[in-house]
């Protein structure tokens, strides 16, 4: 029977806020221990090392990115309103919420894979599933119908899928090194409008090497 008197989701949220805005390096174990409310004790008997505590944070991100979003896209009606959801969402929740001057956190994903990159097999599997994370997400908001025009083949869906989430990465990396709100808006409505183009619009580029 568990004995612990504290709440270990509880503690890996306070983790992943602390990761999220310093990064892993940065962020110590007497940091951790502080934003967690855990003895140094406790910490190794429910974690076990800081980077075993880091992979965990990379799940409860992902799975907190699924949790919160998929009803919200199941919900729009159409695929624009539903991508406006899940992009402006992500650009929300990307801001950082401590007062800081720099008003950009970026994507706990894109930190982390600029971060660590390859050095870390275990991180690096668990970027994978983050991108296949945000891939299907973007998939499900492209999915919904498409008012005025036909659907997007499956085929087009995976491919934009993929492109959306390499460009809201670049964007959010973009929007660190201080871009305004004003240009961020113009990138947020290019990258929709792109995603939602018909294919015969791009019939003439198709074979173009």
């Amino acid at each position: 029977m568990r004995t612990k008197s504290f709440d270990p989701n509880g503690a890996t949220k306070r983790a992943l806020e602390a990761f999220w805005q310093n990064g892993y390096e940065a962020t110590n174990l007497p940091e951790l221990l502080t934003a967690m409310s855990l003895g140094r004790a406790s910490f190794y008997n429910a974690f076990g090392s800081k980077h075993e505590l880091f992979v965990q944070t990379l799940d409860l991100y992902f799975e907190t990115l699924r949790e919160h979003f998929e009803p919200l896209i199941s919900r729009e009606p159409t695929a624009r309103r539903a991508l406006g959801i899940l992009v402006d969402g992500i650009l929300a929740v990307a801001r950082r919420n401590d007062g800081r001057p720099a008003n950009w956190r970026g994507c706990f994903i894109g930190n982390t894979a600029l971060e660590l990159g390859s050095s870390d097999p275990d991180v690096v599997a668990r970027l994978k599933i983050g991108v296949d994370t945000l891939r299907s997400l973007f998939a499900a908001a492209l999915s919904r119908p498409a008012a005025g025009s036909a659907r997007l083949s499956d085929v087009i869906v995976r491919q934009r899928a993929l492109q959306c989430a390499a460009n809201i990465q670049g964007m959010l990396v973009l929007a660190k090194s201080g871009l305004s709100d004003a240009e961020i808006t113009e990138m947020r409505d290019a990258m929709i409008a792109t995603a939602l183009m018909s294919p015969v619009s791009e019939a003439p580029f198709k074979g173009e090497k």
